[in-house]
């Protein structure tokens, strides 16, 4: 392993994947969306004022899951037991805030367009009808509220632990093939001494 590691090529292939995966693993967690990934928040009824409030038996599932496929739309489920409705719903990104401007069925491109355009000139009525959102959650950014992103959280830790060994990896490839080097052109400097000291002789 240590004699593979030394070589120059895989020092500079280590090096190379350890950059430009610390960029992409930095992207990644930067994001303001997870697009692609579902951000979901289901809660159980467990109590009977829970039951009382939401209408439902004890130990029925509750909440919502949401995917971006884009910064114009996005496809919300709202679960209830075993039934789940699925709308597609037109939303709108400013920064680290989002909002939801209704069902692709019930407003056109061309009134969503005069919407965004709308909310671009009066910031104060996109806050008011904005949450919060980045690569890991969205709501009101609390434990209890929030709709979180359990693929965003995963692929952080699996990426996290192969960057880790990635660096890992070119650290000790770079010791290697440095230590080697020097210890390369050694007996070389030691033969050239020799020589002059023979010559001189």
């Amino acid at each position: 392993m240590k004699k593979f590691l030394s070589k120059m090529p895989v020092m500079i292939v280590f090096l190379s994947l350890a950059a430009v995966g610390l960029v992409f693993y930095i992207v990644m967690l930067a994001r303001p969306v997870s697009y692609g990934m579902t951000y979901s928040i289901i809660q159980t009824v467990e109590t009977e004022e829970d039951a009382t409030e939401s209408g439902l038996p004890i130990g029925t599932e509750a909440g919502m899951k949401i995917k971006f496929k884009n910064d114009k739309k996005a496809t919300l489920t709202l679960i209830i037991g075993e039934s789940e409705i699925k709308t597609e719903y037109w939303v709108y990104r400013m920064g680290y805030k989002v909002a939801m401007l209704g069902a692709t069925s019930d407003i056109t491109e061309e009134e969503y367009n005069q919407a965004v355009e709308t909310l671009k000139a009066d910031k104060e009525t996109f806050n008011n009808l904005a949450v919060e959102i980045n690569a890991f959650k969205m709501g009101n950014q609390t434990d209890e509220e929030d709709a979180t992103c359990n693929g965003a959280i995963v692929f952080a830790v699996v990426w996290g632990v192969v960057e880790v060994a990635l660096i890992l990896f070119a650290v000790l490839s770079t010791l290697y093939f440095v230590k080697g080097k020097k210890s390369g052109s050694t007996p070389s400097e030691t033969t050239e001494t020799t020589t002059d000291t023979q010559i001189a002789a």
